[in-house]
């Protein structure tokens, strides 16, 4: 009797310790999911692609360093994620984000994390950025240190410290930013030698990340005049808006041809071309927007995005396609 006894309570007391833990693993999983989606991994394309053109450029010219790639990629993408918190942080402090326009980053509009948690979440997603810039700066110098120190500056200013968003550079700074800047970065770490191949071959690049944030502007024309911030949007008005639209979704193609056509880059590179189509539905799409249509008007961030990845992957296997065919004849 006394056994069964026993035995009963162990029983009931392992059922007690798995429920605890089964409870504990839901909740823990819960916040991972909700910090998950608060660092935004889908825009975590806008820094992979030009670090990974920089990185192939590299080996267009004969240099390729698997490890360094893969922590060059790596820390281009937690600089992304440290934006992603300070910008969701910034603009809810600022009163940008409301509960009806916070459609990708709800997180503190709807109370599910703190705002103090959101800032010392970027803060430490940046230092984790510094310290892999430590050894950074130890392979190649101290361009890397200028190169990173100015990543970190600008993704914490996009809306926090001097908000340059909220006072219509967004669209130009991040031009600079993550079209040259990262794709030179990720040229220089693999060879440690200044060219301009990886500038010049960074500017379709940059017109399409302008184009995502740009896209983000345009929709949020409403949101942001009520929130009394200035952004190109709002600077440059309805007519104005669409043609910058069109002109950063043209613009990539244009000058993708004629860095083939100067041979600075080879033929393959025009692969992203089998795009034109999608460039046409964008700019038709635009149109419509213009023209009052709010569900287009809010497509064009989300298409953005998508030729953003479509045209740089294809980029990169074109030029990775000719180091091939290079090599094999």
């Amino acid at each position: 009797m006394k056994v069964v006894f026993h035995k009963n309570i162990a029983d009931t007391v392992q059922l007690i310790c798995l429920q605890y833990l089964f409870t504990r693993y839901k909740t823990i999983m819960k916040h991972i999911e909700l910090w998950f989606k608060a660092a935004r991994p889908w825009s975590l394309v806008a820094s992979f692609i030009p670090v990974a053109l920089g990185i192939v450029l590299a080996a267009f010219e004969g240099i390729f360093r698997w490890e360094i790639a893969l922590l060059t990629l790596i820390g281009g993408c937690l600089l992304q994620v440290g934006t992603n918190l300070i910008n969701t942080y910034g603009d809810f402090v600022a009163g940008v984000d409301t509960k009806e326009s916070s459609i990708t980053c709800p997180q503190l509009t709807h109370g599910m994390i703190s705002p103090r948690a959101m800032f010392w979440a970027g803060v430490f997603t940046f230092a984790l950025v510094a310290l892999r810039g430590i050894y950074f700066v130890s392979l190649r110098g101290w361009p890397i240190l200028i190169v990173g120190l100015i990543g970190i500056l600008s993704g914490y200013g996009y809306t926090a410290g001097i908000a340059y968003k909220y006072q219509g550079l967004g669209v130009v700074l991040v031009f600079f930013l993550m079209g040259p800047l990262m794709v030179w970065g990720g040229y220089y770490m693999q060879t440690g030698v200044h060219s301009w191949l990886p500038i010049l071959a960074s500017l379709p690049i940059g017109f399409l990340v302008s184009g995502i944030l740009h896209g983000n502007d345009y929709r949020d024309m409403v949101h942001d005049q009520n929130a009394k911030i200035k952004t190109s949007a709002l600077m440059l008005g309805n007519k104005g808006s669409l043609i910058l639209q069109d002109l950063l979704a043209i613009l990539p193609f244009v000058f993708l041809g004629v860095l083939v056509v100067c041979q600075i880059l080879p033929w393959p590179a025009l692969l992203p071309f089998v795009l034109l189509p999608k460039l046409l539905e964008i700019l038709r799409t635009s149109s419509e927007g213009y023209r009052g249509s709010r569900e287009k008007l809010a497509m064009l961030e989300l298409m953005a995005v998508k030729l953003h990845l479509a045209f740089g992957v294809t980029m990169i296997l074109g030029i990775a396609a000719n180091m091939i065919f290079t090599n094999l004849s």
